[in-house]
């Protein structure tokens, strides 16, 4: 007697669980893809808003003090600076606050303060003074500069500021 052969249609075990084994490791390459592209999206988000309000508060603060008039008292390097301007009535100020990390405007009484920007790890804020008018020994405020960083970005920001007044050293 003659055994036939059998044919047998379909998968069996062992090709099943091959065929899983093979689909998580494309579904693991693919998650980790996935996982780095989306996080690389949200750091360069987070970057570019912070940096777009870093941008509008260096604006603000060139807007500020580009037209000084005069100072009143002399600038607490690093923390504050007192000014009038040829813009606004009345004495204005600039100031950072270590313990709120933030930079803030106040016009007139100081009692109202208006944050420019939060989250501001480290500031400096320092005048460069020479003989900008050659007619005496007095030194006038040749450029302001400004810089501060932002919590999670790794740049600096800064502008150097020229007024357009010659205002003698406080």
């Amino acid at each position: 007697m003659k055994m036939a052969a059998t044919r047998q249609n379909g998968f069996i075990l062992v090709e099943l669980v091959v065929t899983l084994i093979l689909v998580g490791f494309i579904s693991a390459f693919v998650g980790l893809f996935l996982h780095t592209g989306i996080n690389g999206f949200l750091a360069s988000k987070r970057n570019s808003e912070a940096a777009l309000k870093a941008q509008f508060a260096l604006d603000r603060l060139s807007v500020e003090l580009r037209r000084l008039q005069s100072l009143p008292t002399a600038p607490v390097l690093n923390t504050s600076i007192r000014y009038q301007s040829r813009d606004f009535v009345g004495t204005r100020r600039i100031s950072y606050n270590t313990g709120t990390r933030t930079i803030s405007l106040s016009p007139d009484d100081g009692a109202t303060w208006y944050p420019l920007l939060d989250q501001v790890t480290s500031f400096n804020l320092s005048l460069t003074y020479a003989d900008m008018d050659q007619l005496d020994s007095d030194e006038e405020i040749q450029a302001i500069l400004i810089g501060f960083a932002i919590a999670d970005v790794p740049r600096t920001f800064s502008m150097q500021i020229y007024p357009r007044t010659l205002i003698n050293k406080p």
